[in-house]
């Protein structure tokens, strides 16, 4: 049977690790909710688009996920500090 490939773009790599996806990739730093990136930040979301097609290209064995830093990643305050916005 044959079927489309897919890459997995997961934030949770333990949880996604136990279930062998094919091809994955774990962006390391990045909260529940942007597994691309924030909103309004394309240059890091096409980052991390690139380095899933990347992904999708190496053979290498399945259920192996690739953790990718991304320094330019800054996760939203009101996430990090439980709603409230802390000012510097």
């Amino acid at each position: 049977m044959l079927g489309l490939p897919t890459v997995l773009i997961t934030l949770l790599p333990k949880a996604s690790a136990e279930m062998g996806p094919p091809r994955a990739i774990h962006p390391v730093g990045f909260t529940l909710g942007d597994p691309l990136g924030l909103p309004g930040r394309p240059d890091i979301q096409r980052a991390v688009l690139l380095d899933a097609l990347r992904r999708w290209e190496a053979r290498e064995e399945p259920g192996h996920i690739w953790e990718i830093e991304y320094p330019a990643y800054r996760p939203d305050p009101a996430i990090t500090n439980n709603g409230e916005i802390v000012r510097d």
